[in-house]
């Protein structure tokens, strides 16, 4: 087991210092589709059943189109038998590109799917109200019936109509007739 905080940062510091840190966030997201879609590959690179010299040329011949950075994380992920803990790093990594380029990730969540426009007022007013690139997601839920609930820097604001029939239900449930 390795410290995915430790290893994602390290990474970060690596590449942020290299001028490259926009183009590893890239190919990680790329390198964390195909562990994800192949979880059984991973399973092999971390295999201690196999010889290192040959889950690092494995990881040599799939990889090697990757930024030198990036392929050396790798191979001493492998090493380590810590390929499963690639998305974590990935997440770190990722987490701490948004914090240095001032970007805050959203999630809307509504009841139905937002319009272009609406995705835009939203991103709009978040921009003017943090000061930040925003990105907004939009995710449906028909258990918000109506109105919003948005999740952002770990803070979630409800703004949804069930949160609001929620509210109403457990006040009337306290009032004596």
């Amino acid at each position: 087991m390795i410290n995915e905080t430790d290893y994602g940062r390290a990474l970060f510091e690596l590449a942020r210092e290299q001028q490259a840190d926009k183009a590893v966030l890239e190919e990680l997201a790329a390198v964390r589709r195909i562990l994800e879609q192949e979880p059984r590959y991973a399973e092999l690179l971390d295999s201690p059943a196999l010889p290192k010299e040959q889950r690092l040329s494995l990881l040599e011949k799939a990889f090697g189109g990757l930024s030198q950075y990036h392929l050396n994380f790798l191979k001493i992920l492998c090493e380590k038998h810590a390929v499963k803990q690639y998305a974590g790093c990935a997440r770190v990594y990722g987490d701490l590109y948004d914090e240095a380029h001032q970007i805050l990730r959203a999630t809307a969540i509504t009841a139905v799917p937002m319009t272009q426009a609406q995705l835009s007022a939203l991103t709009d007013k978040l921009r003017a109200m943090t000061g930040k690139t925003v990105v907004v997601k939009n995710t449906v839920d028909a258990r918000v019936v109506g109105g919003v609930q948005l999740r952002l820097g770990g803070v979630q604001l409800d703004g949804s109509i069930r949160s609001r029939l929620e509210d109403l239900r457990r006040s009337l449930a306290g009032v004596i007739v």
